[in-house]
């Protein structure tokens, strides 16, 4: 049985977000896209920030989020990064 849509992009820790082109873009491109990354990046800090919270206050949970959780969102953290940097530097270059 192959995996769902969804689970695919869960794992793909290269993939860009839906619309996102960084081969032809504008000025206007780059302001969007820096928004949303940075927009992403806040919210996965405070889910993982909350999350480490939650690990402290409730310790059973700490096998299921400790190694499953927060590795994913450590993971997704630096695609988010990579995406933020990228359009960045091409704010930089314009």
């Amino acid at each position: 049985m192959e995996p769902p849509d969804f689970l695919k992009k869960i794992v793909d820790f290269s993939r860009l977000m839906e619309g996102e082109n960084r081969d032809n873009y504008d000025a206007s491109d780059i302001a969007h896209w820096r928004a949303v990354y940075t927009d992403l990046i806040r919210f996965k800090e405070q889910l993982l920030g909350q999350t480490r919270e939650h690990v402290q206050e409730v310790p059973d949970t700490q096998k299921e989020l400790v190694g499953v959780d927060i590795p994913f969102l450590e993971a997704e953290m630096e695609r988010l990064r990579k995406g933020l940097a990228f359009w960045e530097s091409a704010q930089a270059k314009g």
